[in-house]
């Protein structure tokens, strides 16, 4: 039988532990935590408003759940115009293009706004 020594089996470890840390922070990136942690953080530090723009993978915003109308009045800043709710999403428009915005509650405290139309990004 092969016998390994102690160094060998230190770096197997090791590595094992950065793969494994490597796959729980890129399937947390595709699940999009990290965007939403972030805005959070950057919404509970930040004195500027109810409405934190957080943009790491999609177009995103992060608000408190009680905050709809500062989204609504945030995105008519920027030129959108609000048409109606649609589900669980919004639907804006500008200059003839509508948007569908969803909306997800995390935590009950706080609402994550989404857009993932990609062609819309340069005019937001």
């Amino acid at each position: 039988m092969c016998k390994i020594s102690e160094n060998t089996k230190k770096a197997f470890r090791y590595t094992i532990m950065v793969l494994a840390i490597g796959l729980i922070v890129k399937a947390s990136y595709e699940l999009k935590y990290l965007d939403v942690a972030t805005g959070i953080i950057r919404l509970e530090t930040s004195k500027k408003g109810q409405i934190q723009r957080i943009s790491m993978k999609t177009l995103s915003f992060v608000g408190y759940a009680d905050c709809e109308d500062a989204f609504i009045s945030t995105m008519n800043d920027m030129g959108w115009h609000f048409i109606k709710h649609y589900g669980r999403g919004m639907i804006f428009e500008k200059e003839g293009y509508e948007i569908l915005i969803t909306k997800r509650n995390y935590f009950n405290k706080y609402l994550v706004f989404e857009v993932t139309t990609r062609e819309i990004f340069d005019l937001i």
